[in-house]
């Protein structure tokens, strides 16, 4: 073999190997969600990229498989041609030859393997749409050596007690998800509508004591309330919903809606308690998670549930409409005149209610809580001052101060938060 045949085998043996690698980094980079859109919308071309995804452990086995043997024959080929190249000689002394194995190992490695690799990464759609069809008619030829050595692997990690997959795992986390949106998706989504699917990712992961109204804000009404009073209570509250309790607030065991009234005449409003028109009310524990008092209220067509703590006792109420505010935000109706979760006072000062958690904080100003033992703005500042807080008094966190604006029976409502 001549120094020219030698470098025309060499050059499609490096392009061999280089399809291989672009090959299969392409497959690893693509966004599976996207290639079975279009293979639904029928793209033959996608259509095989997913039953390659489909069975990626052979189609990997079949690339690695491509990559070796023509990694192989390239040594084979490149060691003898490049020192003739290098020498003139057809009998190359070992220095020479040593020279040969380093310059085609550094070809190898840059064309063969990096380079293939970085445009795979970078355009793996197009890279596969190329590549992988091409591989259709080579699968077929080495499938039964494939099946072979990918048996024999998945026994090796069998021993291992890990269960091999055929696919691979193309979901991302809710934080991956977020992270995604508001770094890419600013040019292209209004600030509300990445607040929405930022809401949304986060909604799966809280839970009933994130969105619950808290024990102290409870309206709540004693069983034997005539309903007379109810009438009474939800005009001066505008709440049309109350919890039910016998002894005390531990102790709900109801929920009356002021529709149910209706049905009685006003003498009748005058004599009849509350007890005898409540429904049975959702009880769910503090670490259930919303989507799932979220399916309870689906199923039990209630739109109330009271929350209880670890020991029994009531933490508070949560309602259909806190779920939907942790999606799409604070829902205002003609009732809601004080501030119920934030307002601009002026760029760089936001007053907010102290029951705002981290999220919400963050949200509404870009002030991030540091964590801590406490689950709002309040809590945040009851631990800093180290005693119960009066109106004024302020905290300092980085470039953010936090200081107390209203204080009604030992707790803080509301804080102005402000970046310097």
């Amino acid at each position: 073999m001549n120094t020219v045949s030698g470098l025309l085998i060499m050059t499609a043996l490096l392009v061999l190997n280089a399809s291989f690698v672009a090959a299969e980094f392409s497959l690893l980079a693509l966004d599976r969600a996207r290639v079975e859109a279009q293979a639904n919308q029928g793209s033959r071309v996608h259509r095989s990229l997913l039953r390659a995804l489909q069975r990626l452990t052979l189609t990997m086995s079949g690339c690695q498989l491509g990559i070796t043997l023509s990694a192989l024959m390239l040594g084979f080929v490149a060691e003898p041609t490049m020192a003739r190249l290098l020498t003139g000689d057809d009998h190359p002394t070992g220095l020479s030859v040593l020279l040969a194995i380093f310059v085609a190992t550094v070809l190898h490695l840059i064309i063969g393997e990096q380079v293939p690799k970085y445009i795979a990464l970078a355009a793996p759609e197009s890279t596969s749409r190329k590549l992988v069809p091409l591989l259709s008619g080579y699968s077929v030829l080495v499938r039964p050596l494939v099946r072979l050595l990918n048996g024999t692997a998945n026994s090796v990690v069998r021993r291992f007690g890990v269960e091999p997959r055929d696919e691979i795992d193309t979901s991302r986390t809710s934080e991956e998800l977020e992270t995604l949106i508001t770094e890419r998706a600013s040019d292209v989504l209004d600030p509300e509508e990445v607040s929405l699917l930022t809401r949304s990712l986060r909604f799966s992961d809280k839970t009933a004591v994130d969105a619950l109204i808290p024990r102290v804000d409870i309206d709540a009404l004693q069983r034997a309330t005539q309903v007379s009073d109810l009438i009474t209570q939800a005009l001066d509250t505008g709440r049309s919903r109350f919890p039910v309790f016998d002894k005390d607030l531990d102790d709900i065991i109801g929920v009356v809606h002021v529709k149910s009234v209706y049905r009685l005449s006003p003498e009748q409003r005058r004599t009849t308690h509350v007890s005898e028109i409540m429904r049975d009310i959702l009880a769910v524990p503090e670490t259930r998670k919303l989507e799932e008092i979220l399916s309870d209220m689906r199923k039990r067509r209630t739109q109330m549930a009271v929350v209880i703590d670890e020991h029994g006792a009531t933490s508070g109420i949560i309602t259909l409409e806190d779920l939907l505010e942790e999606i799409l935000g604070e829902i205002k109706d003609e009732y809601d005149t004080d501030l119920t979760e934030s307002e601009v006072e002026n760029p760089g000062s936001f007053l907010v209610a102290g029951r705002l958690n981290f999220d919400e904080v963050f949200d509404a100003t870009g002030f991030r809580i540091p964590e801590g033992q406490y689950e709002t703005i309040a809590g945040f500042v009851l631990e800093r001052l180290g005693h119960l807080a009066e109106s004024g008094e302020k905290v300092i966190e980085e470039e953010w101060t936090i200081e107390v604006v209203e204080v009604k029976r030992r707790r803080i409502i509301t804080l102005r938060v402000t970046s310097s």
